[in-house]
Formats: structure tokens, C-alpha cells, sequence
């Protein structure tokens, strides 16, 4: 498990704006619940980055921006059967689902590729016009866009696809508007984009889109990707993410403190979000993270040994707890909870070289325990 002490995002500027109401009135409402399903797509023949960049892209925002427990998104691929299949010529896929037992997506993507093995599939072609008319969100990435294309589904929108596919999409649905040079286009329910990594900079606004700019800044920076966003579509993402409560946009605001680095603010907005539930081991993780930080390592101890009750938080939290105890030049307790952690299940040998545990590692009991990080 990667130790997360005290790394914090840059924060972006704070400024609030609102989704257009032409965008959000051709959207899908969203179903209950704070996690949304995201359904890819897969087929013989698919385009590797046609689907393995939305897949990084929906994956990693789903850690970006948590409520509680919960992930943003469930990523998962659906084909017309389980069996393996190849992507690229080489590369060996096992999908997680079939249309049959495929649980209901909130976002469809469709990539690219070999899409002919679709098209000429009427039963699986239908199956996925039904679903991309019942999605909040339905994404084409490249090729993918002849899909709904076939199925009349484009039929006076602008939309756009791989510039080699420019023509033949426009012959397969001739009342649309089909754009050259145009990384991604948004419908409000439907967004296609240009061909293979143009998959991303489409995943990456739909995010901004449905959990606020912040965390696509944030995906975007986990995946070292240098994305610009739309300056045309920048005015229609939230900074904050709109599908979180109260509770949820008050941990966002003390992470933005964070990441500026303003220590005392950050920390005097995690003590109030856990004075006001004290069961909330993520702002006591925070807490941890920032007191440590801060150079306030007893706060950082105590604050971390409250999130290392929930199991989520329990590994970090108590890997924090040795980094606070060795940064105090408490040799004895570092160890002790270093090796809690290992007993929670920390893994990897980055731990070796900690600069947060140098003290510790002057001790010479810590070479056994390092004996199990390796």
C-alpha cells in the first residue's frame, strides 16, 4: 500500500461557476447513491488507449474524490462474453462482465478500433444504443462513435471522431455534424472524441464535469498528464464537486488549504470536521497529515492513531504514527508502530529510505522489521 504522509496536490484557483443549462437539460439524471458506474466497453480487436486511458482516467478519480468509504466511480468492461480477447494484437483482455449480468452503468464508454465486430452484431449493437439512451453520460472515444452513429443516436449533434473515420461516420449518420480537428465534443448526454488519446482529454472533462474541476486537475496531475482544459468549457465546471454534501465539500475546502500549504488553517477546518463527528477517520487522517506537516508531531500521533480505527485509514495512519514518533527521536515507539503497520499489511521497501524515519533507522532493531518491507 503507497504511504501517503504528507504529499498534497497544488491547489487550483478558487472561483465558482455553474454547468450550462443546455448541457445539464440534455443530461440523464444521475441514479442514488454517491458512486456512479462506469461500463467500458470491450470487443476483439479494440483500440488498447481507446479504453485503457478512460480506464485510467475514471479509476483514478475515483480515489481523487471519495465520500467516506465510497468511490466516485466502480470501473468495470462488459463484452458479449467473458472469454479473452485481444486488444491491439497482443495484449489479452479477460472482461468483467456480459450484457447480461452487467450492472447499470451511469457512464458508458465506447471506444474505438475494430468496430466493425460491433456493427455487424445487431444483438450487441442494440444492447449498447439502449444503454448509452439510458446513461448519464454516454462517451465514444474514435470509432466507437459509428456505434451510435448506426443507431441514430447522433442525429442533429455536433460530433467528432477519429480524422481518418471523419468521412465514414458522416456517411453512417448524415444528420449529423461531423467536425474535423476537434479533440472532444460535449452533447450534454453524449460526448464522442477524436481518435486514441483524445480518449483521455474526454474522460478528464467529463470528471470536471461531474465532480468539479479540482479533481480533474487532480487525476490529471496523478496520471502526469498535461491537460488544458476547454477555455470555452472551463466557465462550466464547479471548482467543488457537485455530487458531494456539505459534510463532503468542507473536506475538499480544508484539502485546498492544504495543498496551499497554509497549515494552521487547514488544520483548525479538519479539527471542526472532526469535533463535529468524531467517527470521521478521514478527517482525522487529514488532520495527521497536516499536524505532521505542521511539525506538530504530538497532535500528528494522536490524530493518526484516531484514524488507524477504521480499516481503510489503518495501515497509513499508523505508518504516520512511527513517522511522528521517529521525528521526535522516540526510537522505541517509532518501531513499535512501524510495526504495527507492517502487521496491517504495509508493504514495500520505499519505507527504507523515509527521510521521516531516519531517526529509527539508527536503531539497531530496525533492520528487522526493514528484513519484512523487503
Amino acid at each position: 500500500m503507497k504511504h501517503l504522509a504528507v504529499g498534497w496536490m497544488l491547489a487550483v484557483p478558487l472561483f465558482l461557476v455553474v454547468t450550462p443549462a443546455s448541457a445539464a437539460a440534455e443530461s440523464q439524471p444521475r441514479r442514488a447513491g454517491y458512486t456512479r458506474n462506469v461500463a467500458i466497453v470491450l470487443y476483439e480487436g479494440v483500440e488498447l488507449l481507446d479504453f485503457a486511458g478512460p480506464g485510467e482516467v475514471f479509476a483514478a478519480a475515483a480515489h481523487q474524490s471519495m465520500q467516506g468509504d465510497a468511490h466516485a466511480f466502480r470501473v468495470y468492461t462488459v463484452a458479449k462474453s467473458r472469454a479473452p480477447l485481444t486488444s491491439q494484437g497482443f495484449v489479452k483482455v479477460t472482461p468483467d462482465f456480459t450484457p447480461e449480468d452487467a450492472p447499470v452503468p451511469d457512464v458508458l464508454v465506447i471506444p474505438g478500433g475494430d468496430t466493425g465486430v460491433v456493427l455487424e452484431d445487431a444483438a450487441y449493437s442494440k444492447w449498447l444504443a439502449k444503454t448509452a439512451a439510458g446513461a448519464e453520460v454516454a462517451l465514444t472515444v474514435c470509432t466507437g462513435a459509428l456505434v451510435l452513429g448506426k443507431a441514430g443516436m447522433l442525429d442533429g449533434l455536433d460530433v467528432t471522431t477519429f480524422n481518418n473515420a471523419i468521412d465514414s461516420l458522416q456517411r453512417m449518420a448524415p444528420k449529423a455534424r461531423v467536425h474535423r480537428g476537434r479533440r472532444f465534443i460535449d452533447n450534454g448526454r453524449i460526448v464522442t472524441t477524436a481518435g486514441v488519446s483524445a480518449g483521455i482529454d474526454g474522460s478528464l472533462h467529463v470528471v470536471a464535469r461531474l465532480l468539479g474541476l479540482r479533481v480533474a486537475e487532480q487525476t490529471a496531475r496523478y496520471m502526469e498528464y498535461r491537460w488544458t482544459p476547454e477555455p470555452h468549457l472551463v466557465g462550466g465546471y464547479t471548482l467543488l464537486n457537485p455530487s458531494l454534501d456539505d459534510r463532503g465539500r468542507a473536506h475538499q475546502q480544508a484539502e485546498i488549504l492544504g495543498a496551499e500549504k497554509n497549515w494552521a488553517a487547514a488544520a483548525k477546518a479538519y479539527r471542526e470536521l472532526a469535533a463535529s463527528n468524531a467517527s470521521d477517520a478521514t478527517a482525522w487522517y487529514r488532520l495527521g497529515q497536516v499536524l505532521l506537516a505542521s511539525k506538530d508531531y504530538d497532535g500528528a500521533i494522536e490524530a493518526s492513531l484516531r484514524a488507524a480505527s477504521a480499516k481503510s485509514y489503518q495501515v497509513n495512519a499508523l505508518y504516520n504514527a512511527a513517522c511522528g514518533y521517529s521525528l521526535k527521536a522516540d526510537a522505541g515507539r517509532a518501531l513499535e508502530y512501524l510495526g504495527k503497520a507492517i502487521d496491517a499489511g504495509l508493504e514495500g521497501s520505499w519505507a527504507l529510505s523515509d527521510p521521516h524515519l531516519e531517526h529509527a533507522r539508527k536503531d539497531p532493531r530496525f533492520q528487522k522489521l526493514a528484513a519484512r518491507l523487503r
